[in-house]
């Protein structure tokens, strides 16, 4: 399910903030005790933190790196409020957009959201890509299952999505669109993927947004 995308932010309000001890599982719902957590690393041009605030603040180019994770902004806000609820934003200048990625290589799939912005609420435990927001879920380097509007938002909680229409959709006409592809369709996807990594040829991916 391309649902599965929304952690990667989630995750990195948790680990990214380099002077607090924000919790992934309180973020995420769920922990794996033994399970080692692979580092962060976040480029940017800049970076402004403030205690009394706790708030950081990364800016120009940021690039987000967290094992299989990867987001890309012009900034990344991080803060937490008086109660601990903790929230972040990404967004882009001009008309590009934040672009987040996971890759899961052992099914051959990426996942890709992006929009205008993209918003994380600790206390609602809810994820929002806003503006031109497009989830979508490539097997073996073709695009398959997507859903796009003006906003996607993920319920933590209960483990849903919701699209919305609006005159700032992705789509021509303002309107929420949803592609699904048949389960058989995957399952052959992926096993010819596989054929391709057996005879040691090239997998496909999709390429990462340029600069």
């Amino acid at each position: 399910m391309i649902i599965r995308l929304f952690g990667i932010f989630c995750a990195v309000v948790a680990l990214s903030n380099p002077a607090t001890s924000w919790s992934q599982s309180a973020l995420l719902g769920t922990s794996n005790p033994g399970d080692e957590e692979p580092a962060t690393q976040i480029l940017s041009n800049e970076l402004t933190y403030d205690e009394n605030a706790k708030t950081s603040v990364f800016s120009g180019d940021v690039i987000m790196t967290r094992g299989s994770l990867k987001l890309l902004a012009d900034e990344l806000r991080l803060t937490e409020d008086a109660q601990g609820n903790q929230f972040g934003a990404a967004t882009m200048n001009d008309d590009k957009r934040v672009y987040i990625r996971q890759d899961r290589p052992e099914i051959f799939e990426i996942l890709e959201g992006i929009g205008e912005r993209a918003e994380y609420d600790g206390k609602a435990e809810t994820f929002d890509l806003i503006g031109k927001a497009r989830l979508t879920r490539f097997i073996c380097g073709k695009p398959f299952d997507s859903v796009s509007g003006q906003r996607v938002r993920y319920f933590q909680k209960t483990d849903r999505y919701q699209a919305f229409a609006g005159p700032n959709s992705d789509n021509p006409d303002g309107r929420v669109r949803s592609i699904a592809q048949p389960r058989a369709k995957v399952d052959a996807a992926i096993e010819a993927c596989r054929q391709l990594q057996a005879r040691g040829a090239e997998i496909p991916v999709p390429p990462l947004p340029k600069p």
